[in-house]
C-alpha cells in the first residue's frame, strides 16, 4: 500500500500528465500505469486504477469538447459497445496473461502510438460515394466536416483495441485517434473529441472486469482521481485552441521513452 507522501506526488505528477495527454485526446494510461509500477504497485492493481483515472480525465474533458462541437455522439454511440466487450474481457482475463508479456505489450503498444504521433496523419480530403451507399458505411456531418466510416473495418480493429486497453488499463486512444483518422476518414478534430468520451466508456467496462478478478483500490483511485480531473480540465482547453499536428511529435518522442521504460521493467522484475 502506498504512504500518503508517495501519494502526494502521484497526485502532482498526474496532474501535469492529464494536461498534456488530454491536449491530444488520450486518457493518461501510458503514463499512470508505468507511474504506479515504478512506486511498487503490482501491474493488474495499478492498471484498475489507471482506469479509474482515465474515467475522470474524460468525464472533465468532455465537458469542454462538447462545447467546442468536437465530439461525435453517434460514432461513440456505434463504435463504442464492440470496444467495450473487448475492454470487459481483456480486464476479466487479464490475471491469464503473465506481467513480462503484458508489459512488453504495453510497450509495442507504445511504439505504435508514438510512430502516428511522430509521422504525420493524413487526413481524408475526398469521400467515396459508391461506398456511402453500403449499409455498412456511416455517413456523419458535424462541427462543419463530412465524413463516412466502413464499419466492417473499423468495428473489428476497435473490439481488438478494447481487449489490450482493458487488460493493460489504458483508455485505447493511442490506436483509437489513428485508426479513426486513417481507415475511417474521421477528421482529426472529431476523432480526438470523440476519443476523449469513447476511452471513458472502454476504461468504465475494463475496471469492471478487474474489479471482479479484485484488482481494484478505491482509496488510491480517488484521490489521485481529483488531480486528473483537474488536469484534464486545463488540457482540454489548451487542446482547443492548440495546432496538435506541430506538437504531437514531441509528444512521440516522450511514448517512445515511456516504452523503453517498460520494456526494461518487464526484464528487470518479469
Amino acid at each position: 500500500m502506498l504512504s500518503w507522501g508517495q501519494i502526494g506526488v502521484l497526485f502532482a505528477v498526474f496532474f501535469g500528465v492529464s494536461v498534456v495527454f488530454m491536449m491530444f485526446g488520450q486518457g493518461g494510461g501510458a503514463i499512470f500505469v508505468p507511474m504506479l509500477l515504478a512506486f511498487g504497485l503490482p501491474l493488474y492493481k495499478a492498471a484498475a486504477t489507471s482506469q479509474v483515472l482515465i474515467i475522470a480525465a474524460t468525464i472533465s474533458a468532455m465537458l469542454v469538447f462538447q462545447k467546442a462541437k468536437m465530439i461525435d455522439w453517434w460514432l461513440a454511440l456505434i463504435v463504442e459497445p464492440p470496444t467495450n466487450l473487448g475492454a470487459f474481457l481483456g480486464g476479466y482475463f487479464s490475471p491469464y496473461f503473465p506481467p513480462m508479456f503484458s508489459k512488453l505489450v504495453f510497450a509495442g503498444i507504445l511504439l505504435i502510438g508514438a510512430y502516428f504521433m511522430i509521422k504525420p496523419i493524413q487526413e481524408a480530403e475526398k469521400t467515396y460515394p459508391v461506398i456511402k451507399r453500403h449499409w455498412f458505411c456511416l455517413r456523419r456531418k458535424i462541427g462543419g466536416f463530412e465524413y463516412h466510416l466502413n464499419l466492417l473495418v473499423i468495428i473489428p480493429i476497435m473490439i481488438l483495441a478494447g481487449f489490450i486497453a482493458g487488460m493493460l488499463g489504458v483508455g485505447g486512444g493511442l490506436f483509437k485517434v489513428p485508426a479513426l483518422v486513417l481507415l475511417g476518414g474521421v477528421p482529426m478534430k472529431i476523432a480526438v473529441g470523440s476519443s476523449s468520451l469513447m476511452i471513458g466508456i472502454t476504461a468504465l467496462t475494463g475496471l469492471i472486469g478487474h474489479t471482479l478478478v479484485g484488482h481494484f483500490d478505491p482509496r488510491l483511485a480517488l484521490v489521485l482521481g481529483g488531480a486528473v480531473f483537474s488536469g484534464a480540465q486545463v488540457g482540454a482547453r489548451l487542446g482547443v485552441k492548440i495546432d496538435k499536428k506541430k506538437h504531437k511529435k514531441y509528444f512521440g518522442y516522450l511514448l517512445i521513452f515511456i516504452a523503453c521504460w517498460m520494456v526494461y521493467m518487464a526484464f528487470k522484475r518479469g
